[in-house]
């Protein structure tokens, strides 16, 4: 865990930035930043980070819950002062008698190409009231993913979770991202109540993000699934850096 200490003052940031040129590894990477740092490449100091979402209400979300689906998860997403405000609670769907899901969305017709990136990672800047929590998990779409399932639209998914209550800035390697996630879990290693198996990125190429993929995003998702109880989460940017 690195701490930044210096502090910068909030003023509206560019979509994408050069940043100074350092190393920065690990399979899934945890940042601790002050709140109120504004410039996430300078923060990983990492070369060609591409943002993709500020919150600054030139994407519009949406949220979806899974009574749906039969369940009985709620949730509220809102995006005010630079934050997207994902708050809520899943729930144990009774016919399934296994956690349900919350989700918030985002799509639009033009996203920067993140083509360059495809050897890092989704680094996401956060704070939550709910660390404990261990079903947070981002997604993105891009024109072509196949569809795992009947439900939704075809995305690459994964998992992060956050380790205190201070903001944080989290490395999800696009390796760990899978277009064949589950409909029930979320995950991509279970095998669904319908005998469906799902297979993760290292279970082979077919499943993994590639370049063409990141050059043609549609949009982003963020969701609390496959884990019972509250959730709060407050994100201020995502963006595709080149190291993970």
């Amino acid at each position: 865990l690195l701490s930044f200490g210096h502090h910068l003052s909030p003023r509206k940031r560019p979509k994408s930035r050069p940043a100074q040129s350092q190393t920065h590894s690990g399979r899934l990477s945890t940042l601790s930043v002050m709140p109120s740092l504004v410039s996430l490449a300078l923060v990983l100091g990492l070369a060609s980070a591409q943002v993709l979402e500020t919150f600054d209400g030139e994407h519009s979300w949406s949220e979806t819950n899974d009574p749906v689906m039969g369940g009985q998860s709620t949730a509220t997403f809102a995006v005010a002062d630079g934050q997207g405000v994902f708050n809520g609670t899943c729930k144990i769907v009774p016919s399934l008698q296994a956690p349900g899901f919350c989700s918030a969305q985002t799509r639009a017709l033009k996203w920067p190409d993140a083509s360059a990136n495809l050897a890092g990672g989704l680094a996401i800047t956060a704070t939550t009231t709910t660390p404990e929590f261990k079903g947070f998990k981002v997604a993105f779409a891009a024109r072509g993913v196949k569809k795992a399932s009947i439900y939704g639209s075809g995305t690459f998914k994964a998992p992060f979770s956050l380790n205190s209550t201070e903001t944080q800035t989290v490395v999800v390697p696009f390796s760990q991202f899978s277009w064949d996630w589950s409909p029930y879990t979320g995950a991509c290693d279970t095998k669904d109540p319908t005998g469906q198996q799902h297979h993760c990125c290292s279970d082979g190429d077919e499943y993994c993000p590639t370049a063409k993929f990141l050059s043609e995003l549609t949009g982003l998702e963020l969701w609390a699934e496959g884990a019972e109880g509250d959730f709060h989460l407050e994100v201020t940017e995502i963006a595709a850096v080149a190291s993970a």
